[in-house]
């Protein structure tokens, strides 16, 4: 039993054995034998016992000089898999993993290049093969990247739905708005007309209304012209004869002519018109408009002495305390006055304005202050100076007029923001958002990124922009300036120019550069010229339908 058994188990392991040995047989018949360093795609360029023409054609050696250890080919050709040319390139198969190139140079340096170990032969580095352990690790990412490519191209597909209809929903818009601004302009111009209309006869009678209060301000300023010039009469008139003489003329210096601070006797008489003396009406039509610019009363000129009362606190005090109580005793004055007369307010203004006459002819000290108060400049505006409110025709006339006037700016209001709303689904519709439209979702969108200085905002279409991260003002990087990806792939690259100025620099540009992602966002930013900047971008609208370039060298796997 147990010789069987033995049998048994020697007859399984010559058939592990067997089979193993078969297993090797066929990997080495699958093996393409190649010099050291050549790869697959290169192997017809190395027939053994052929001699070998540099791959420049630059020289023909024989076949057994290829990888001496002695560069002979200027580029490097014969030398694949020593470090003799520093010209030369080693290429690693790295079976289970992607082939690569690496300068022959880093050849038995040392240092494992290649995952498979290959590049080190003789020169007695331990070096691990871990082609599988990356390849698989590189298939595991290609996987998720492939999923999420083909998830972003489904987004993409939905982004172009959303795109086409979002278009003609904007060219339905547009053709409705176009409608309604030939409408709104129609209405305008008739309302334009209306306007017009109702403010001619408005202005008309509003000019007839201010002509007749322009003629009462006329002849009221003529009165007050004449009753200034009958006081200044009466002032100059010192012995109250009637006439004013040159003498009395002369006791005004401001009416100098000729800067020598005194009025002479010719001065005088030329002031008067040529006469020695002047009446009251000769006063008036000759002598009053050659020297009312000039003249000073004589009410603001001779200040009146005041009685001054010592008070604590100065001059200023007791000044203020005499005027307390002269108001103080005309308060009492005209309160008792009322109580006497048991009258209404009405009365007692009527009364105060007889007193005030009355009392022009008063003592000194009460035309100091009547004085003083009748030099104080009138407020603009008053009551008397403002034009009384329009009659009754004339504001039915204005009433009409100003409502013409609302509904004209209503109108042209309407119509500017139709035009404005033209204008913007005009602008949006005339921008390249890709081959179908994928691009249109960013439009009016922006996206940030912060970093730990700036925050950084991309508004496709629009702009870039950098802001300090602790606040300050923003910096343009750009403005939207056209695709500008290569030709085969137009809308894979973004360029915003025309930025903020440098100091002593360009202007700021950006490049935004595309890539394939479930989301929308800004990945980084950098600036690998001074005053140029990159951007990347990920957004679902540049996934592509089962591509999966990963740029390797299958021949090896």
């Amino acid at each position: 039993m147990a010789v069987r058994a033995s049998v048994l188990g020697g007859r399984s392991l010559g058939l592990g054995l067997l089979l193993l040995l078969v297993a090797v047989a066929v990997a080495a018949a699958l093996e393409v034998k190649r010099p050291r360093g050549v790869s697959l795609q290169n192997r017809h360029f190395y027939e053994e016992n052929i001699p070998f023409t540099c791959l420049d054609g630059s020289k023909t050696i024989p076949f057994h000089e290829v990888n001496d250890d002695y560069c002979d080919c200027r580029d490097g050709s014969d030398e694949p898999g020593t470090s003799a040319c520093p010209n030369g390139s080693y290429h690693c198969s790295n079976a289970g993993h992607r082939s690569e190139y690496i300068p022959s140079s880093h050849v038995n340096d040392g240092i494992c290049d290649c995952c498979d170990t290959t590049d080190e032969y003789n020169s007695g580095a331990t070096c691990l093969n871990t082609c599988k352990e990356q390849g698989r690790k590189e298939r595991e990412t290609l996987q998720k990247m492939a999923e999420m490519a083909k998830e972003g191209f489904k987004l993409k597909q939905q982004l172009i739905e959303d795109a086409k209809k979002s278009r003609e929903d904007k060219q339905l818009k547009l053709a409705e708005l176009q409608k309604e601004k030939a409408n709104w302009e129609i209405q305008v111009e008739s309302l334009r007309t209306l306007k017009e209309a109702a403010e001619k006869p408005e202005q008309e009678a509003k000019e007839v209304h201010k002509n007749a209060w322009d003629e009462v301000q006329a002849a009221h300023n003529l009165e007050k012209n004449k009753a200034k010039a009958a006081e200044t009469f009466k002032e100059l008139d010192d012995n109250e004869d009637g006439f004013i003489t040159m003498n009395e003329i002369q006791t005004h210096a401001e009416l100098d002519s000729d800067g020598d601070g005194v009025v002479s006797e010719q001065e005088a008489e030329t002031l008067l018109g040529g006469a020695s003396h002047v009446d009251v009406a000769s006063f008036q039509e000759v002598v009053w408009a050659g020297i009312q610019d000039k003249y000073k009363s004589e009410a603001v000129t001779e200040t009146p002495i005041v009685p001054v009362v010592p008070v604590e606190g100065g001059a200023d005090s007791s000044r203020e305390v005499d005027h307390e109580d002269h108001r103080k005793d005309e308060d009492e004055d005209d309160y008792g006055e009322g109580q006497d007369d048991g009258v209404g307010d009405d009365d007692s203004e009527d009364d105060g304005e007889e007193e005030e006459e009355e009392e022009e002819e008063d003592g000194a000290g009460e035309d100091y202050y009547k004085n003083r108060q009748s030099y104080v400049p009138e407020k603009e505006g008053t009551e008397e100076e403002k034009m009384p409110a329009y009659d009754e025709e004339t504001q039915v006339l204005i009433d009409v007029a100003e409502k013409a006037r609302n509904e004209f700016s209503e109108a042209e209001k309407s119509l500017k923001e139709v035009e404005s709303s033209i204008g913007s689904i005009e602008k949006e519709l005339l921008v390249d958002f890709g081959p179908d439209g994928e691009y249109a979702y960013m439009f009016d969108q922006c996206y940030e990124m912060t970093t730990n200085e700036y925050v950084y905002k991309l508004c496709p279409f629009n702009k870039v922009a950098q802001k300090p991260k602790q606040g300050g003002s923003e910096t343009n990087l750009g403005v939207w300036s056209s695709w500008a990806g290569p030709e085969n792939n137009k809308f894979s690259m973004m360029k915003y120019d025309h930025g903020t100025g440098c100091w002593q620099g360009p202007n700021r540009s950006t490049m935004v550069k595309l890539s394939c992602g479930r989301e929308t966002m800004v990945l980084s930013t950098s600036e690998p010229s001074r005053c140029e900047y990159l951007m990347e971008f990920s957004t679902p609208a540049f996934c592509q339908e089962g591509v999966h370039d990963d740029g390797s060298d299958h021949d090896e796997l």
